[in-house]
């Protein structure tokens, strides 16, 4: 047994799927397959229940999940340490981000970053918020992007911003000659909603319930244009934040203010405390604290900062 075999079963474990496991490792599937079977041998145990639609953790592969997860965080702690001991200005960092929301602005950070240290590598990964959250949980991600911090006893975090949701409409919708619209008159609109793994999917239907409706979703996405598309095509509304929002086509879809309530979309870089963060991830999370305190980033509103 090596770190291998135990980072190869957390991934499963988290994909719930050999094939994509195999995708985010980067190795095939009987690869990983193998270093499973060979796991299960070690351990004269069964780590997974397998069918044909899912891989599904055992009782015993429950507890040794744990056992794994703090096996691999001790691992990285002992390499992370060395290299903040010596303090070079290299190394890898792997980042998790939201798809849909403000990619200008962090494409924008991650350039400068990577002009000002060329020799740290930046592994990037798409995902919702609740993802994110999970994989640097389980010390696949070092730091990510989440709309909202899930839980501040196991998690530090930089609030980066703080901005209203808005209503999108196709131009051809009458709700596109409204200034401002109420929550509760959507309700016999259709939705195109954020996916499940974004925190905002969750955000959305409780708001609605809230007013007395539970949304129509006919579609739900991690894709900005194809959320997008679909609202320019007049087949439902979607909800995007004001700074996403004024780079749309203005001639194909209307953004409409949102009132009554207001949904506020927040962004914060969280990691995981008690971690020790290598030097790279350490230099970038002080590089974002000050790229975000600067006044002329105009898609961000810096709000705090609890390192």
């Amino acid at each position: 047994m090596d770190i291998r075999h135990l980072e190869y079963f957390i991934e499963v474990a988290r994909q719930k799927s050999f094939s994509k496991a195999a995708l985010v490792c980067h190795v095939s599937q009987s690869a990983i397959s193998k270093m499973i079977k060979d796991l299960e041998t070690e351990l004269s145990t069964s780590l997974f229940n397998r069918n044909s639609k899912y891989v599904q953790l055992t009782d015993t592969g429950i507890i040794f999940l744990e056992q794994a997860q703090q096996v691999v965080v001790m691992f990285h702690n002992l390499t992370t340490d060395f290299e903040n001991k010596i303090k070079m200005a290299k190394g890898k960092i792997a980042i998790g981000l939201l798809p849909i929301t403000s990619s200008t602005i962090f494409a924008e950070l991650l350039g400068e970053f990577k002009q000002k240290y060329p020799l740290i590598d930046i592994s990037l990964s798409e995902y919702g918020s609740k993802k994110v959250a999970l994989a640097i949980k389980d010390g696949t991600l070092d730091a990510g992007v989440v709309c909202i911090v899930p839980d501040h006893h196991y998690y530090d975090s930089i609030s980066i911003s703080k901005d209203p949701l808005f209503v999108i409409v196709s131009s051809q919708n009458p709700i596109s000659q409204l200034p401002s619209i109420e929550l509760s008159a959507l309700a016999n609109e259709f939705f195109v909603l954020y996916s499940k793994d974004f925190s905002l999917h969750d955000e959305i239907i409780n708001q609605c319930r809230n007013v007395g409706f539970s949304p129509n979703i006919i579609f739900e996405t991690s894709q900005l244009e194809l959320m997008t598309q679909m609202v320019a095509a007049n087949l439902g509304i979607a909800f995007l934040p004001s700074a996403v929002c004024s780079e749309l086509d203005p001639n194909r879809i209307v953004s409409v203010q949102l009132t009554e309530p207001q949904i506020i979309h927040s962004m914060s870089i969280i990691w995981k405390r008690g971690r020790s963060l290598s030097h790279a991830a350490n230099l970038w999370l002080k590089f974002a604290e000050e790229f975000f305190k600067s006044s002329d980033r105009p898609l961000v509103n810096f709000i705090d900062v609890q390192l």
